[in-house]
């Protein structure tokens, strides 16, 4: 049952004190982190009603939390100095939800890529491609394909088998090379490409907006500043995620290729090591990166002071300017030039809050359009 490279190998003593804190690190940090994650999400779409793109950062948190669960498995066999205790039912049980939520993590993040496209690049398709029922689909994508490819081996196309070098159940990479290839075009090639085309395309936005901002705001009106500290925030996520992954897919790959030498099990450990942290990876780097979300797991925790309200504090200044300067007299900072190509157009700071996400997770805030008509010298935009 056990790899032939590695067969009758223990853990030493030295290795499992090492090996078991980390592994129960992850595990803790994944499910308590991205429950968090989720709670801020959750509340901040009941309060803005806007929820296609966060419903993608919630699946891929549902997916961490699955998979760190599902790491209790190898953090009891290395316990168990890499001995497999749990019979060959649950081997291929352990196997399936390995592979399962590990590709549906990698899916999800191709699928926030190409939200994040169509958000910043193509900002007028945006409301038609991600409908509420299309989000929908792309979010049961991530789960079916990754179903097929991880029930495949239960049913005979490669099988999934206890790896001591890496203490879990998994299908090894040279026991079928129709499968691997299968496996690496849907779930490896298909989604880098496919996200490494998003950010090709988000970056120039970025560059551009770096350089010229005001020439942005004119080519680009539907592109935000917090929408592009988003897509960098989750580029970061992808970028770690890579990385994370670059080690094992060489093992792998080297696995598969035969060529006559053992991998070290301490190497094969470590690169999967570095694997399973990606489900630890995302609520941290949401912290590190996102001043908005951080703050937002303050006041889950109740370890922060509570945010006054914004409305209260901006409509309470207004009503007392209003009394003591006249309204054709009123000049502040929520008054703007106006555009020459619409002579009612104001931009406010209070418009820009309006834009501005409370946390990461209000992915899909989009400008409001205001329907063209004359104003009146009486109005207020005017």
């Amino acid at each position: 049952m056990a790899h032939a490279a590695v067969a009758g190998f223990q853990w030493s003593t030295l290795s499992i004190s090492l090996l078991a804190p980390v592994i129960a690190l992850i595990i803790l940090l994944g499910i308590i982190g991205n429950v968090l994650v989720i709670i801020v999400l959750w509340q901040q779409k009941r309060k803005s009603r806007r929820t296609r793109g966060s419903f993608f950062l919630i699946n891929l948190a549902i997916a961490d939390i699955l998979a760190s669960a599902n790491l209790i498995f190898m953090l009891a066999t290395i316990i168990n100095k890499g001995e497999w205790i749990f019979g060959i039912p649950l081997c291929k049980l352990n196997g399936f939800l390995t592979v399962l939520f590990g590709a549906t993590s990698l899916l999800t993040l191709c699928g926030i890529s190409v939200n994040r496209y169509f958000k910043i690049v193509e900002g007028e398709k945006y409301n038609r491609v991600f409908s509420n029922s299309n989000t929908l689909c792309m979010l049961g994508i991530t789960w079916l394909i990754p179903f097929v490819l991880s029930i495949a081996p239960i049913f005979g196309w490669s099988a999934h088998e206890y790896q001591v070098g890496k203490c879990v159940c998994h299908f090894l990479f040279s026991r079928s090379i129709s499968y691997t290839l299968a496996f690496a075009a849907f779930i490896i090639v298909a989604p880098f490409t496919i996200i490494l085309f998003c950010y090709l395309k988000i970056y120039k936005i970025v560059k551009a907006h770096g350089a010229m901002i005001e020439n942005l705001r004119q080519t680009q009106p539907t592109v935000h500043v917090e929408d592009i500290k988003i897509a960098t925030t989750l580029f970061i996520v992808i970028v770690v995620f890579t990385i994370c992954y670059i080690p094992a897919s060489v093992i792998n790959i080297l696995d598969m290729a035969h060529l006559g030498f053992k991998i070290p099990p301490w190497l094969d450990m470590f690169s999967f090591v570095l694997v399973v942290s990606n489900h630890a990876n995302n609520p941290i780097i949401y912290n590190a990166l996102n001043r908005s979300f951080r703050q937002s797991f303050r006041e889950v925790l109740r370890i922060g002071p509570a945010r006054e309200p914004r409305t209260a504090s901006r409509s309470g200044s207004r009503s007392s300017s209003k009394h003591t300067i006249p309204r054709n007299l009123q000049v502040s900072s929520d008054v703007a030039v106006k555009n020459p190509s619409n002579p009612c157009y104001q931009h406010s700071s209070s418009s820009s809050e309006k834009y501005t996400p409370d946390v990461i997770e209000d992915l899909d805030s989009h400008q409001q359009k205001v329907p063209a008509k004359s104003c009146p010298h009486k109005s207020s935009l005017c």
